[in-house]
């Protein structure tokens, strides 16, 4: 009876975030196109000495209408990585009053490598994860999809951040989760749990916010967003990325749970509800801490650089505490923190509930 319940809340989620992707689905853009011309890729082929902090590149464009030509071309050695003859490039031209049109290196190349690295990646899901492993890929990729496709194409449609934020989220963490781990009594008690955390999450992360008064300035490339774009919620954009960054550490959290409560209920199909919560809620109190752990490393690495300019700063950690970029930064962190906390007692109860629930008439668990 329970695991029909559990299925009618993840289906009834599953119809209102495909009404809600419908009725926020971006229209044609009414933005005019951007005036930037695309970047020409190039290979260096000869690299003179630097002088007054520029050098001076010859480089063949591989495309473009200059393609096959060999152009002359300055970087700067401040902020570029040391160039090389037989590097790949990045090129785009400008036009100087009195010198025409000059090429300038945009960046340099990175596609070799980071194509080799996704390959890695790759084989090593296929290699260890196997079916499961590709199906997990296919999750991933459908994620990057909702965030790409989706959710930032409505947000520059005027959408409020939070809604799509949720909506998004809620596509995301039923399509990974039911297309990774499958359709049955587990992966329903984690989806279950993962909405409830998400809705909490949202919940608390509007009052914080609205508490704390964090306007969304704070980061230049929010405002330069907002100029490129014109008329963005930035306050709803940051509550927006703070529920994408707790999104995947959520789903962690409520199938590690969900899965250790089935694993006790099979190794003592016989014990109560009280007993398997309990069991289950000590392995889940380690996962807390680490998972917390994590989230906190993970927005501290991200945001290193800030922390070394503000150490050097000189001003008392109280004062660097109250500016609004820390506390941004803070608050995504213990927002996105209330909801792993509160993901696993609710996947606990629900899920052992659910494994209780599925006994037969001969008292043994019915089959997940």
């Amino acid at each position: 009876m329970l695991d029909r319940l559990l299925a009618g809340v993840v289906a009834v989620a599953a119809v209102a975030a495909a009404l809600g992707m419908v009725l926020l689905w971006p229209g044609p853009s009414d933005r005019p196109p951007a005036e930037q011309p695309p970047l020409v890729p190039g290979v260096v082929r000869e690299v003179a000495p630097a002088v007054d902090g520029l050098v001076r590149l010859r480089v063949e464009a591989l495309g473009g209408e200059v393609a096959g030509e060999v152009l002359e071309v300055e970087a700067p050695t401040e902020g570029f990585p040391e160039l090389r003859v037989g590097d790949r490039v990045e090129l785009f031209p400008t036009r100087l009053p009195d010198e025409g049109e000059v090429w300038f290196v945009a960046d340099l190349s990175r596609r070799a490598p980071l194509a080799w690295l996704g390959v890695l990646l790759v084989g090593a899901v296929l290699l260890v994860g196997r079916w499961r492993g590709l199906r997990a890929l296919v999750g991933l990729a459908a994620s990057l999809w909702v965030v790409v496709g989706f959710m930032l194409p409505a947000i520059l449609d005027g959408a409020s951040p939070p809604l799509v934020a949720l909506v998004g989220g809620t596509v995301v963490v039923l399509g990974t989760l039911l297309l990774t781990h499958g359709v049955g009594r587990t992966a329903l008690a984690a989806a279950t749990g993962t909405l409830g955390a998400l809705v909490l999450t949202v919940a608390v992360g509007v009052a914080a916010i609205d508490a704390a008064r964090i306007t969304g300035y704070a980061s230049e490339d929010a405002v330069y967003a907002a100029f490129a774009a014109g008329g963005l919620d930035l306050r709803g954009i940051v509550l927006a990325g703070l529920i994408v960054a707790a999104l995947g550490v959520l789903d962690d959290v409520t199938v590690a749970q969900a899965s250790t409560v089935a694993a006790l209920h099979a190794a003592d199909p016989d014990q109560p509800l009280g007993t398997l919560v309990a069991r289950a809620m000590g392995v889940g109190r380690d996962h807390i801490a680490s998972v917390i752990n994590t989230l906190v490393l993970a927005y501290a690495g991200a945001s290193l650089a800030l922390l070394v300019l503000f150490s050097t700063s000189g001003l008392p950690v109280v004062e660097l505490l109250a500016s609004e970029l820390v506390a941004t930064e803070i608050v995504k962190t213990i927002v996105g923190s209330i909801g792993l906390i509160a993901a696993v007692p609710l996947t606990t109860v629900v899920a052992a509930a659910a494994a209780l629930g599925g006994r037969d008439g001969a008292g043994r668990s019915a089959p997940a």
